[in-house]
């Protein structure tokens, strides 16, 4: 996936995000290798949000693989509407995409977990000029005391091959 992609990846997962994790030393355990940036830098379980975005580099060093997780602490749980929080996710990663010349399909709100919790689930086709350029997954759940997001995104030549390894990433989380 050559430069132009690797920004496409960035930034949309960076614009998609409203939601949240948890692990050792912050939300998920990265596989060795990526490269993993966190919001807040340094671990706070008091912070009101916290984002880890790792990166999964091809061996030309173009994104091969970007995963998103985020938490935001709830004042009240009881009052989010996961379907409503996902469908406006989902409204503004079209949009982001269709600013940057791209279209983006992306399935109705289907069932799934995330880190042990009852979650809803998008999977979105990004194309260009008709042809499929990127697949991005969005996963929101609620915790007891916040709502979580996962988001990952490959070239859509490469991702049947990334999910094993999606697979393995989400399987270390454990969110409450």
């Amino acid at each position: 996936m050559g430069g132009r992609w690797a920004g496409v990846l960035g930034g949309l997962l960076l614009a998609c995000m409203a939601s949240g994790l948890a692990a050792a030393s912050g939300l998920a355990e990265w596989p060795e290798g990526w490269q993993v940036t966190r919001s807040p830098e340094a671990p706070d379980e008091a912070a009101a949000l916290r984002r880890e975005r790792g990166v999964r580099l091809a061996a030309d060093g173009s994104q091969a693989l970007v995963v998103e997780i985020t938490r935001s602490r709830l004042a009240e749980a009881k009052d989010v509407d996961l379907q409503r929080v996902i469908l406006q996710m989902r409204k503004s990663l079209q949009v982001d995409f269709l600013r940057q010349g791209f279209q983006a399909a992306c399935s109705k709100p289907r069932q799934a977990v995330l880190g042990g919790l009852d979650a809803l689930e998008l999977v979105c086709s990004v194309s260009q000029n008709g042809n499929e350029v990127l697949r991005q997954v969005v996963q929101v759940a609620l915790g007891r005391e916040a709502a979580y997001s996962l988001t990952y995104a490959a070239p859509a030549a490469e991702y049947p091959q990334r999910l094993a390894e999606v697979a393995a990433f989400k399987a270390g989380l454990r969110l409450e």
